[in-house]
């Protein structure tokens, strides 16, 4: 197939995508939420997810580090796994990655400067030797954006690292108010 017939097909299969989901949308109005897979991944993932003018509508709850760490190591708990720290250096780290995300309201794991994870945990004073890194935006809580994580295959992969022992959360608002979240687990 040549690659304007490449590029034709993954047309098509996005319309037919967008207007199925649009036709869902308005065929059940009092949906909260529904999630769509990506159909192109051109940055190894991605979801879209539809929610309710309801929920649209709340404000974004602020962020408790302490009730995050402790919703996090419930659930880790709850797989067996033991608990994590809270750590300073690696909040740092995470408030980077939400302030360079807010900035320019797109959510990816490469910093505004090409960084990764472990270089703006290093970067926040943590040596770090693992750090594993989830984001989100959008979510009005950092229990929804945890709910989110643990229903994706990658995000639930870093929540469960056996060998992480800290985590670091923030979240920062852009300008129209969108919440970015990210959560840093590492290791020294």
């Amino acid at each position: 197939m040549s690659l304007n017939n490449k590029a034709a097909a993954r047309r098509g299969m996005m319309r037919r995508s967008i207007v199925t989901a649009v036709l869902m949308l308005l065929a059940t109005p009092a949906i909260a939420e529904m999630r769509i897979p990506c159909l192109w991944k051109p940055f190894g993932g991605c979801s879209v997810t539809l929610v309710s003018p309801e929920y649209a509508a709340k404000p974004v709850q602020p962020l408790d580090p302490e009730a995050a760490l402790t919703a996090i190591n419930a659930y880790r708990a709850e797989n067996g796994l033991g608990p994590l720290v809270l750590d300073a250096r690696l909040s740092r780290a995470a408030a980077m990655q939400s302030e360079a995300q807010a900035g320019r309201s797109w959510i990816g794991h490469t910093g505004s400067d090409g960084s990764t994870p472990k270089e703006r945990a290093r970067r926040a004073g943590y040596p770090a030797k693992i750090a594993s890194e989830n984001v989100a935006a959008g979510h009005k809580s950092f229990g929804d954006a945890l709910r989110f994580w643990k229903e994706s295959s990658g995000h639930r992969t870093n929540l469960l690292r056996p060998n992480v022992t800290a985590a670091g959360v923030a979240m920062v608002k852009n300008k129209n108010g969108r919440a970015y979240w990210t959560l840093v687990l590492g290791a020294e």
